[in-house]
Parts: structure tokens; sequence; C-alpha cells
């Protein structure tokens, strides 16, 4: 396989699209948000891919637009399409490793294991060495200057595969819309674009090369540089070297910018403030001592200090973040009420943290998941469990179009046109799902808010809207521990592998309880692929390697999943393809009305714990996404799923209980009688006694979620040391 067909290869746009997700970002020109992309993923990537393969490949438009400097100064951003932005991560996946390996290691930007404290460190060695003076230079409109011929050159130099430099030509050459016209780029990097940051450390390699031949000491932090000299006139020569380097590559130093100085006089760099031995953070607002490094000191101090800079930076990012959201500026009034600085709090916080999180995840965790065979348990199941954990609560499903819920005394009563149709006990009653045109009136909204009944509103087809919940009953210290841990990387990670590591196994367990019965042979295949990538969960050192291993997972589990169905029911795929947004067959339909309800349950106990649903640990955290609820549901899914294929196999529900649209593209929905029995079956389901495999209790699946997450408050809080999740057993 060569550079190109790597670059294009399943695996690596997989992994640029989480590069992309992580990065986040607005949508492209084309309108498609990253949202929009990963609904259907597995289609994109593959589209992409066929793309790329064929050599039929072309940029999307860029959107270019201006912004304001810090300084006042107009600066040219562009946003890319979600694809393209994919298509260069994938590339970017590929060439890191060959590019970085010909940089130098004077260049500390954009580069795995360089930072601004690791050219911080290297400025302190240089100066203990006797380098005092310095060549503080900055080069002008960089970015904007580079060559593209020069560009290509150097690329064809490292990389011997034409059809990847014609491909970075396409990216360093694109269209873009700016002020309603149609240009094209003819020199200069896109800023933005995801492919450009390396190219402009590749582009100054020769420069950084050279530089280190001639005996003098660099340091460059992207089109930032100092070169530090033991004299002035090794400093001022140094400058005149600096600036024929450039000129040969079409640059030119910042004459306002560059200047010489020396450690006595101080100097700012890469936002630390340099004076003689000292190096102290730039910013006015920060309070903290100066950092002094003695060169006598001992290799552990001197790690200390790399740990001691790099945790004040996350405690900068940190502030920031809480700074610009409305919990977030609650969680800093809570923390001044405790009189305690808030970097001594972060740092309380952190070494319990670490002495709560285990290295590894458990090996044998298992659950006993009943099969098809087993007898429904229905209602309630008395004698399994004390009274206290049996008293669990109804969902009230309103549907009836038109319908209208009034509470009369204790009651609730559901009305249409003057009648009666439904009396239910408001006591018996934890939740609340409407479908559709159905009214509530005052008087229910009033009551759900008082006693912590949360209303969910869905389309009539099942299509999520959005809750009606009391904010009276949140618990702001157990919020403030749920979002700095959410913060805290080495947490999250973990959390992440083990829910992660519970979805791949009753995935797993799914398809070879299916296939006991069938003994298909690419089913048989899948499983084989799940195992692999269940050993690369633990090996996974990032969030975006952990997302990579579910995409896969999700590509791998729903091809096959077509071929759980009974040929005789109409449903058997050979091929089948999961499609969100909207569900455009019974199947992806079913599943996806699944999966919302299950939400809205998990979304109710978080709610009912203290609990933010909308502040999660793998999830990405953003406006309008209930993360937490969205990470707990992975190791419940294989419920739903389970479901979908005893619904259809059981003749339950067959192709005539569908409204197919009668255009490509449009929604397939349940008919109204059809989705009333979805409703009863999936009852039924959560109903259903397993065991709790974490305590070793027999309980129904919502009793198992309510300990789940009980289970993560308590880890919260300090009470438990690890999380242990749900996983099934064949």
């Amino acid at each position: 396989m060569n550079t190109y067909e790597q670059i294009a290869s399943y695996n690596s746009l997989l992994n640029g699209f989480y590069r992309v997700k992580e990065s986040d970002g607005a949508p492209g020109l084309d309108g498609i948000s990253i949202d929009d992309f990963e609904d259907d993923l597995q289609n994109n990537i593959n589209l992409l891919y066929k793309k790329l393969i064929s050599h039929t490949y072309k940029p999307g438009l860029l959107l270019t637009f201006e912004r304001k400097t810090s300084t006042g100064k107009i600066r040219l951003l562009n946003i890319l399409n979600v694809c393209d932005r994919v298509a260069q991560a994938a590339a970017l996946y590929v060439l890191e490793p060959i590019i970085d390996a010909e940089l130098e290691r004077e260049s500390f930007a954009y580069r795995k294991g360089y930072s601004r404290e690791a050219a911080a460190r290297r400025i302190h060695y240089l100066y203990k060495k006797g380098y005092c003076w310095i060549l503080d230079a900055d080069i002008e409109k960089f970015f904007d200057r580079i060559d593209h011929s020069i560009l290509i050159k150097k690329l064809n130099s490292i990389i011997h595969d034409s059809d990847v430099i014609e491909l970075i030509r396409t990216w360093i050459e694109p269209e873009y819309l700016y002020k309603n016209k149609k240009l094209r780029q003819s020199v200069g990097l896109p800023q933005g674009a995801v492919i450009s940051p390396i190219l402009a450390n590749l582009y100054l390699d020769n420069f950084d090369e050279q530089i280190s031949k001639s005996g003098l000491k660099l340091v460059r932090f992207a089109d930032d540089f100092i070169i530090l000299t033991k004299s002035k006139p090794a400093a001022a020569e140094a400058l005149k070297i600096s600036a024929q380097l450039l000129s040969e590559v079409k640059l030119e130093l910042n004459a306002e910018k560059t200047r010489l100085t020396t450690f006595d006089n101080g100097f700012k760099y890469l936002g630390y403030l340099f004076v003689k031995s000292l190096i102290v953070p730039a910013s006015p607002d920060d309070k903290s001592r100066p950092i002094i490094l003695d060169n006598n000191k001992s290799e552990i101090e001197i790690e200390r200090f790399k740990e001691l800079t790099a945790e004040k930076q996350k405690v900068e990012v940190l502030l920031e973040k809480l700074k610009s959201s409305d919990i977030g500026i609650k969680i800093l009034e809570a923390v001044k009420k405790k009189g305690v600085p808030f970097d001594q709090f972060i740092n309380s916080l952190q070494k319990k943290t670490e002495e709560s999180i285990p290295n590894t995840l458990p090996i044998d965790t298992v659950e006993a998941i009943p099969s098809d065979k087993e007898p429904v348990v229905k209602e309630k199941s008395k004698g399994i469990l004390p009274n206290s954990v049996l008293s669990f609560k109804r969902t009230l499903y309103i549907q009836n179009q038109g319908a209208e819920l009034r509470k009369e005394n204790q009651r609730f009563i559901v009305q249409k046109e003057d009648k009666t149709i439904g009396d239910y006990p408001a006591v018996k009653i934890n939740q609340i799902i409407i479908f559709g045109n159905c009214q509530i009136s005052p008087a229910v909204m009033q009551f759900c808010l008082i006693n912590n009944i949360p209303i969910t509103l869905l389309s009539s087809y099942g299509k999520y809207y959005g809750r009606l919940e009391s904010t009276e009953h949140r618990n702001h210290e157990l919020e403030l521990l749920q979002y700095l841990f959410s913060l805290n990387e080495k947490f999250t990670l973990d959390f992440s592998k083990r829910i992660i590591s519970a979805k791949v196994n009753n995935t797993r367990i799914l398809l070879q309880r299916a296939n006991k019965r069938r003994d298909d042979s690419k089913i048989l295949e899948a499983i084989n692929e799940i195992k692999i990538l269940q050993r690369k969960i633990e090996k996974s050192g990032s969030a975006e390697s952990l997302r990579g291993v579910e995409g896969a997972l999700a590509a791998v589990y729903f091809s096959v999943f077509g071929r759980l169905f009974l040929k005789e029911t109409g449903f058997f795929l050979n091929d089948f393809k999961r499609i969100k947004r909207p569900p455009t067959d019974p199947i992806n339909s079913l599943l996806s009305f699944g999966y919302t309800l299950l939400n809205s349950n998990i979304h109710s106990f978080l709610h009912s714990f203290g609990l933010h649903p909308y502040v999660g640990f793998f999830h990405v955290i953003k406006e309008g996404h209930a993360a937490l609820a969205s990470d707990l549901i992975e190791e419940f899914r294989h419920i739903i799923d389970s479901l979908v294929i005893q619904v259809i196999n059981k003749g339950i529900l067959k192709r005539t209980d569908f409204y197919f649209a009668k255009e490509p593209g449009l929604p397939c929905f349940l008919k109204n009688e059809a989705r009333k029995e979805f409703l009863r079956q999936f009852e039924i389901k959560m109903h259903k006694i397993t065991t709790h495999t974490p305590t070793g209790i027999k309980a129904d699946y919502r009793r198992c979620i309510s300990l789940q997450i009980k289970q993560l408050t308590q880890l919260l809080r300090g009470e438990k040391n690890d999380y242990i999740p749900i996983t099934s057993i064949f």
C-alpha cells in the first residue's frame, strides 16, 4: 500500500474524522456540520474513500472571513467543508511521522512531544551555558507568504508519491469565497486548514538546519523564533544570517517585532517573561510566584518544574472554561465561598482522583442477560429485592393526538373530547413522555416541577424535542465535582475505556447468541473482528483513539445486523446500514425510537441523582447534547438491539405496521397502534430481571441503570475506587 492509498484508507479517514470531531468547528459552505457527517458516518467515509481512490476528489469552496487580532489587525481565516477537513486529517495521520522525522529539534510548534514549556526549558538551559544575548525575531506575514513551488519541492524530497503531492497541491491552492467573490489562492497557506501547520513547519526546516549548522542556538515556535548567543556582535550577525536565509525562501523579518536584547533586560516569549534566571508567566492576572531554575538542581527537581508548569497551564485553561459558562461561574462562586485558592482546590481534587482510579480495566465483570426464550417478568418482582428498592414508579406515555393531560386531586387524568381515556395515581408516576399534539395543563406542569417528575416532549413519531424539568432539585456540589472530573484527562480516559469495553463486549455477545442458531460465516467474521477491536481498547491513549475503536465497532456490527432477522419476516438484509437522521427504513426507525426511550430513562435517573446530564466524560460536551446520558447508554444499547430483533422475529411487528415515505431520504415511522405495542414491549423488556454484575443483585433493567448511576456518584465523591460497567457473557 503506497502513501496515497494509506491516506485514502478507511482507517485513516475514520481517524481523520474523530480528529476533526475533537477539534469541533462550524459547517463549511456546504452546510454539513460534524454531527450531520457523523449521522451517516459509514456512508460518508466510504464516499470520500471512493472519490480519493478514483482520483475524482475535489476540495470544496472555502468560506473566508475576517477576524481582528488582539492588536487590532485583520486576519483572514477559512472554514473548510467537514469532508475536506476529514481528508486533510487523514493525510496528517499518515504524513505527520514522515514529516516530523525530517524536522529539527529546534522547532517546537505543532509537534507531538514538543511544547512551549519545553521551549522555555531549552532557553533556560542555554542561558545557564552562557548564552545571554538574544535575537528576538518574528517573520512578516509568514503564513500568507509561503511560496508554493518551494514547498512542493521540499515535499517531493521526502514524499516519493506524486498522487500525495498533487492532493496537497489542491489543498494549498483552493478556491475560496471572500466578500461574495470566488478567488483562488496562489501563495501562502490557508489559515484554518488542518494540514497547514505541519506544512508551515516543513517550509522552515532548511532555515532551522542552516542556523544550527552555523553554530547558532535557535528556538523556534512557528513564525516566532529567538537565537541565543554569547555576545552582542554574535547576536547582530545572527540577525544578518536569519534575514539572508529567510530571503532564500521569499520571506522577511518583521522589523517592528525583531530586536536584540539580553536576559538582564528581560524579554517576553511564548507567554513567559524571561529575566535573568527567572521564568514567570507574562500575564499580569497571574499572581503565582515566579519559578527559579537552578542549574545544580537534580533531574527529579527539573521534571517537577516541568509538571508544575504544565499543571499551571491546565489551571489557566480550566479557569477560562469556567468563566465562559453559567455552570462554570457557579462553580467558581462555590469554591470562593470555601475560602480556598482555586489552584489549591484543583490540586487537592487531583490528588484525590489519582488515589481513586486504578490502572487497569476489570477483566471478568459479566452479566447474564436473559435470552429470548426466558419467561417475561411483568411489573413487580417481589421477594428478589428489599421493598426499598422495589418502589420504582412507572412512565406515563401520552400519545393519543389531541388528548389533554390534567390533574385532579392526586391523580393524572387523560381526556379527549370531554371523555376520560386514562386515570392514574400521580404518586405512582416518575416520568411523563408526550408524543406529538397533546396538551398539558398548568396544574400538571406545576405538580411535576414541584415533585421532580420530568416531562419529555417527542414528535408524534418519536423524535426528541426536549424536556421540562425542575432546577430546584439540582445538587450543585455534585455537579461541581462532575464538571471538574470531566476536565481530568486521566479520569475521563479510564471511564471511557470502561464503558466502550462494555459496549464492545455486549455487542459481541449479542452476535454470538444470535449466530448460535444461524451459523452465519459473515456474522462469525464480524465477531472475530470485534474481538480484535476489544483488545485495542486498553492500548488506547486518548479519547480520540477510543472513538476510532467505537466507529470501527459500529461499522462492523451494523454491517451484519440485518442478518439477525429471519428471512420470512421480510426484514433480512445482507448488508445493513445504520441511518439515523432521519431513519429511512423500519429497522433504523425502531433502533432510533428505542434509543430515544432508553436515553430518556437514563436522563431522568441522572436528574434524580443530582448529576448534570449534559456534562459527560467520553462524548464531547456541547450545547443541546446530554453527553453524560450518551456516555451511560453505551453499556445498555444492546437492550434495545435485542428488543428490535425480538419484536421482528416473533412477528410482533410487521412491515404493514410502518409508514414508508414515498420519496427517498424521508423518514419511516411506526403507525399509531404499532407504536403503542412497541412501547408495551419496551416496558416488558425494562422489567425483565437480570444480574447487576457489580453488586450481584437480581434486578430489572431500570434498577440496573439506577445502580450504575449511583455507582458513578459514589466514584465522584471518592466513596468508590472505580466504575464497573455491566457486561454480558455467552
